[in-house]
């Protein structure tokens, strides 16, 4: 997968807070929780945020945050998208995708909660229109970030997700595996996302448990991660 070799891994800042660091300005502040720390703690580091968070049905809806005032969670959404400062946008994954995007030079954001349904219906491609359509922002100078989620090496799927997702879905050990990072990084470079302006955490939820949750490796009852993105105010 050409995904970018950056210094914008994650690192981890205090008490379970996670960042991508220096990415990209330092305008714009993203990160994430681990189990061991409240979703409080993330937002402490921005000041005085307001939280937009998105109901998260597993569909393909992104809903455009206009002001600092409004519904929380906002309803059928999968996604959100906002250039207004200091409103943080949240989702919480547990073996899903969170996708950061930002376009600086616009003050413009976007977060999405994409598992296989969201990829379906073609998720990342639509933040990326609706990032077009009400900010102007070119594809091309989009910066995109992939957090922690469920990896190719873990991810066990049926048969019928062949048909659906194609080359993403490959047998390992007698294992039929979907790549949930690939799929998503074609999506986006289909849509004039340039590769090298997309980072990946490089980070497997199921294979680490003891600091991510993971929906497939410990059940429903499982706990959640947060993760934000905010233009600095």
């Amino acid at each position: 997968m050409d995904v970018a070799e950056s210094s914008a891994r994650l690192e981890e800042a205090h008490s379970g807070t996670w960042w991508f660091a220096h990415w990209p300005s330092p305008s714009i502040a993203a990160g994430l929780t681990d189990r061991s720390c409240e979703p409080a703690q993330l937002l402490a580091a921005v000041r005085n945020p307001v939280a937009a968070s998105a109901e998260q049905v597993h569909g393909g809806s992104v809903a455009v945050v206009g002001s600092r005032r409004g519904r929380s969670p906002i309803p059928g959404a999968d996604a959100l998208v906002t250039n207004v400062p200091g409103v943080a946008l949240l989702i919480r994954t547990a073996d899903c995708l969170p996708v950061f995007f930002a376009d600086p030079a616009r003050g413009a954001i976007g977060l999405a909660h994409a598992g296989w349904r969201g990829l379906a219906a073609g998720l990342p491609a639509r933040v990326v229109a609706a990032m077009r359509r009400t900010y102007r922002t070119p594809p091309g100078e989009l910066a995109v970030a992939i957090g922690p989620a469920i990896r190719a090496c873990c991810y066990e799927v049926g048969l019928e997700f062949e048909a659906r997702f194609g080359p993403f879905v490959q047998m390992r050990g007698g294992r039929r595996t979907y790549d949930l990072i690939g799929a998503a990084v074609e999506q986006l470079r289909r849509c004039g996302v340039r590769p090298e302006r997309i980072v990946d955490s490089q980070v497997c939820t199921a294979c680490g448990v003891q600091r991510w949750f993971s929906l497939r490796r410990e059940g429903p009852s499982t706990g959640r991660l947060t993760s934000m993105i905010v233009v600095r105010p």
